[in-house]
């Protein structure tokens, strides 16, 4: 989990411009979080289990942006080789990202 976003949302700053879709909802949740335990709204109890739950949800979508980065290197792959016809090398580039992203 990204520490300087953590530190941004207790301070509710603003929202940081260029952020993978997955690190805005963390960073706009967690401000949010912050904002109702300061304002007396929820406990310390719930906002550690609600910060909890959107931890896992940031380790999930940063796995799943890491996975789509490597089916778009994939895609890149696969269009080069259409185009090359046959590139020994890059089909066993190809298979071994396949083999990567199924296991």
């Amino acid at each position: 989990m990204d520490k300087e976003l953590d530190r941004l949302a207790k301070e509710n700053a603003p929202l940081p411009i260029g952020l993978p879709a997955y690190k805005q909802c963390y960073y706009i949740s967690a401000r949010g979080l912050y904002q109702q335990y300061a304002k007396g709204e929820i406990t310390l109890e719930r906002a550690r289990l609600e910060k909890k739950e959107l931890l896992s949800a940031y380790k999930e979508g940063e796995w799943e942006w890491s996975y789509f980065l490597k089916l778009h290197e994939l895609k890149g792959h696969l269009q080069q080789l259409s185009q090359d016809s046959f590139n020994s090398v890059l089909e066993y580039e190809i298979l071994e990202m396949i083999e990567t992203l199924l296991k």
